[in-house]
């Protein structure tokens, strides 16, 4: 197995979000990879860091803000990591992105909880 270097991404501030607060390095996420914090929710993941992720979903509806679980999959069929518990840190309807009536295009951040020794190897092989 050859090491990869990984390249942290740049934190921009978009406007209307507080001061970046996250502590931990993210890290850009190959294409397909989407996560799944409810059944009716899918929503595709640009980067993520050992303790939480930033994913943009369709949203027809305000979502829940309560901890709660989620999936992490990439869509080609080669990974799949569930049962991840995490809390919304944020949830932003994208005012540049499509919208057409209660349907809109939303990013949300979140915090992973505690995860066992078997998620935390799964999402160190997910960010690897």
């Amino acid at each position: 197995m050859q090491a990869v270097a990984l390249t942290p991404i740049a934190q921009p501030v978009e406007k209307g979000l507080s001061l970046e607060r996250r502590t931990l390095c993210r890290f850009e996420v190959q294409n397909g990879a989407m996560c799944s914090p409810q059944l009716t929710v899918v929503g595709q993941i640009p980067d993520v860091s050992s303790g939480g992720l930033m994913f943009r979903y369709v949203a027809s509806r305000d979502r829940s803000t309560e901890t709660s679980v989620l999936s992490i999959t990439l869509t080609n069929g080669t990974f799949q990591l569930d049962g991840i518990p995490f809390k919304v840190a944020w949830d932003i309807e994208m005012p540049q992105s499509f919208s057409y009536g209660p349907i809109s295009i939303r990013h949300c951040g979140v915090e992973f909880g505690d995860l066992t020794d078997a998620q935390k190897l799964g999402l160190r092989h997910f960010i690897q």
